[in-house]
């Protein structure tokens, strides 16, 4: 009982919340579609589509961020293939011929970094920053395997897909200056991945969250075994105390304080409805339905209907906190 009151509480507030978004962007839904949206000044958003990747699109899933600084440009997560890293450098090349001269990586997956290695062809003195648990991970092997699954999810063959691995590793708390801008690194642990970054432009008041937020499509559900619950609960509380007015999420529209709040709002609603029937004794297969219904608000949200598979892995970890 204390539980479900604790909830409506919780919910009850958030509901009470409205904000708009602060950019109105209809999501691409195919590469052709891809374009550089203005979030704030010299900075811009290639907002992926919310489909998982396949012929037609080449990858083309994540949100890319393109900010031009005083020596050249810097990319945030450089999209899932060498086809959608070039796309973006043409649309670069519309708004300056100055290199670019850095690439963050967000985090592991590789919707975010397959992009690189069509950049670094070009621009071969560009730097690869990620977090230093991910440089470690794809180099143990996990490149590897994310080449082998786009390969596959795109129809091509392995050799078609160039890999190249970020090179210059950060822990989080750093602050890089490039170009005369800014940038702060934040980690907060194990959350959406072991490996996540989020990137800080503090002048502009700019945060990029990488998938710790996703708008628009059912959080951490393309690789939930990679994910912490209360880890990415705990991340997203921390995004939202920052200075920051805009937020670029992983996936999906550009905005103000609402994206991060829904996707807190998601998560939070999730955990505590799996732990409620795990209490309750339910099985994760038992609970499925319940858990698609307290989580209905967001049923038309891309990869809802994978909620079985997050709701197994939120399952696991629920259950090994109870043994702690």
């Amino acid at each position: 009982m204390r539980f479900v009151i604790g909830l409506l509480v919780f919910l009850s507030f958030f509901g009470c919340i409205d904000g708009a978004h602060a950019h109105d962007i209809e999501l691409p839904q195919k590469l052709e579609d891809l374009s550089l949206f203005e979030v704030s000044p010299n900075i811009y958003v290639a907002h992926g589509t919310q489909a998982l990747p396949d012929k037609e699109n080449k990858g083309f899933m994540s949100n890319t961020g393109v900010l031009l600084t005083k020596a050249g440009v810097v990319i945030v997560d450089s999209g899932g293939s060498a086809e959608v890293a070039r796309m973006i450098m043409s649309k670069v090349h519309e708004l300056t011929r100055q290199p670019i001269v850095a690439i963050f990586n967000t985090h592991i997956h590789g919707d975010h970094w397959l992009g690189n290695a069509a950049i670094r062809e070009v621009y071969p003195k560009a730097r690869i920053i990620a977090h230093e648990r991910a440089i470690e991970r794809l180099n143990e092997g996990e490149a590897q395997r994310w080449v082998d699954i786009f390969a596959r999810m795109t129809g091509k063959s392995v050799s078609e897909i160039p890999s190249v691995v970020p090179d210059e590793g950060v822990k989080g708390g750093e602050e890089l200056v490039i170009g005369g801008l800014a940038f702060k690194t934040h980690h907060t642990g194990h959350a959406h991945t072991d490996s996540d970054v989020m990137i800080e432009v503090p002048r502009s008041r700019v945060l990029f969250t990488g998938d710790i937020v996703e708008h628009g499509r059912a959080i951490s559900s393309d690789v939930p075994q990679d994910f912490d619950a209360k880890g990415q609960i705990s991340a997203i509380e921390y995004a939202m105390k920052l200075p920051i007015d805009t937020y670029v999420p992983g996936h999906g529209q550009t905005g103000n304080a609402k994206i991060p709040k829904d996707a807190l709002r998601f998560l939070q609603t999730l955990y505590y409805s799996v732990k409620r029937y795990y209490d309750a004794g339910l099985q994760d297969y038992e609970m499925r339905d319940k858990v698609a219904m307290d989580l209905s608000e967001f049923s038309d949200w891309a990869n809802f209907d994978q909620l079985g598979k997050l709701v197994s892995h939120v399952y696991l970890q629920v259950e090994q906190a109870d043994f702690r």
